[in-house]
Order: C-alpha cells, then structure tokens, then sequence
C-alpha cells in the first residue's frame, strides 16, 4: 500500500509538471494575442485562454495538496521516502504557481486599453475610481472618445446604483 501512495505522489507531481507547460506555453500565445488588433475572435481566444489556465492553476493546486497530505500520512507512519526533497519540490512548485500567474493591476489595465478585457462589472477594477480615471486619461490621449464615452455611461450607472 505504501508503494502505491508513494507512486501516486510521483504520478501527481508528474501531472503539474505537466500542466505548468501547458500554462507556460498558453501565455506565450496570450502575449502574441495581446499583439493581434482588437477583435470579438481575439477576446474569445484571450477569454478561452485565461480561463483555460484558471483550471489547470486549480488542478495543480489541489495535487499539490494532496501531495502534502500523502506525504504528512507517509512520514506520520515512518515510511521510507525521501521527504525533504519532495517537500522542497512541492514548494518550490506553489511559489511558481503563486508567482507565474498573478495578474497585477497593470497587466488588468493594459488588457482593459488593448480592450482585450471588457470593461464592466465583472471587471476587477469596475469600481476602483483611480483605475477608471486612469482609463479615462489614457483614451483621452489616445482620442478614443467612444471608449471615454462608455466608461462615462458605465460609471453613471455605479454612481446611481
């Protein structure tokens, strides 16, 4: 029994090695879509992607702890394995998740400019005003007053709600 646990904590670390690729290779084609001009395909294809990656992140890190808690049950009943350096893995693999895969504030609002990222209340930054005004600012400069004018509409809607 223990043999097969061991196994299944090899397999498991396999399956997120596997994933991270994947992962990996899907923001590579996010950034090469980033440069494609704006378009219902290419917001469905970022969407798609994005969205994709948001599942593998969860698969890996549900393995993730089970894994650890495989290992806490091996070392708790003195099975023989090599637990330090499978720990290390493991947590090496969390900071890579953790850190490959954050959307900071400002990839949020180079995806809203490149309107890869519909601005609305799903939006993580809807009702952020310093995020709107920056919005506002950056399609001022770029004479996208369509874009000035949805904003406008939208935040009217907050402010009345």
């Amino acid at each position: 029994m223990f043999e097969i646990l061991k196994n299944g904590i090899d397999v498991l670390k396999r399956r997120v090695q596997f994933n991270l690729e994947i992962i990996h290779k899907n923001e590579k084609k996010i950034k090469e879509l980033l440069k494609e001009p704006v378009s219902i395909e290419r917001s469905t294809k970022l969407k798609n992607h994005f969205g994709f990656n948001k599942k593998l992140l969860q698969e890996n890190k549900e393995a993730l702890q089970i894994q650890k808690s495989l290992i806490n049950y091996l070392e708790k009943y003195k099975v023989d394995i090599e637990i330090p350096d499978i720990l290390s893995e493991i947590k090496n693999l969390e900071d890579e998740l953790n850190l490959d895969y954050e959307i900071s504030r400002e990839d949020y609002f180079e995806l809203t400019v490149k309107e890869a990222l519909n601005f609305d209340n799903r939006h993580p930054y809807s009702k952020d005003k310093k995020f709107i005004q920056e919005l506002l600012d950056y399609f001022t400069e770029h004479e996208n007053y369509e874009m000035c004018s949805k904003i406008m509409i939208y935040t009217k809607k907050i402010i009345q709600e």
